[in-house]
């Protein structure tokens, strides 16, 4: 079974072409909600194809991010969900959407509570995508918390270097490096 989005045309990286996305904000919005009740197990019964339940997410995300600042605040409230995919993927259409300093502020918001590894790691792979210097502080932190996931220290010195425009990920060492650069510059 499919759904109209899956016959859009996608580019050599696989993205479909945003141009297609032409149904209403409410539309993707109802597309992901249903998703989540499918996961979730809020709802069974006609529509709720657990098959399709991937399928919808991934175009209701696409669908989103074609909205473009419309679909922000959405995007935004997908952070408080109690579900760490709709945390995570709010995340992850943020990194496309949000460029001003209210995202920033939610995202660190979110991150200063998330448990989950995988919503936590796109959380700071989309501070990292924002380069905005207000998210220094929380990775620094981070980074330096040698009790933390070394994949999440990783995934913020990446974000670090996205924002302060370093390559730590190319040194020998870019856990240190990077705490060498934070040590030199202690400043937001």
């Amino acid at each position: 079974m499919t759904i109209k989005e899956d016959k859009y045309p996608r580019d050599v990286r696989g993205r479909p072409d945003l141009s297609y996305y032409t149904d209403s904000l409410a539309y993707y919005i109802q597309m992901y909600e249903q998703h989540l009740d499918t996961i979730e197990g809020r709802k069974q019964g006609k529509g709720y194809e657990v098959d399709l339940s991937f399928t919808r997410r991934v175009h209701a995300m696409w669908g989103l991010i074609a909205k473009g600042s419309e679909a922000t605040q959405y995007a935004i409230g997908l952070l408080s969900r109690s579900e760490p995919e709709a945390r995570e993927d709010g995340a992850g259409i943020l990194a496309e959407l949000g460029k001003d300093e209210g995202v920033v502020d939610r995202l660190l918001e979110s991150l200063e509570s998330e448990s989950d590894e995988t919503a936590k790691s796109t959380m700071i792979g989309t501070l990292g995508q924002l380069k905005s210097r207000k998210a220094v502080p929380v990775l620094a932190g981070i980074i330096r918390d040698t009790s933390a996931n070394f994949d999440t220290r990783w995934n913020a010195v990446e974000s670090l270097g996205a924002i302060v425009r370093r390559r730590f990920h190319e040194q020998k060492d870019p856990i240190a490096s990077a705490i060498t650069w934070l040590d030199k510059h202690p400043g937001p």
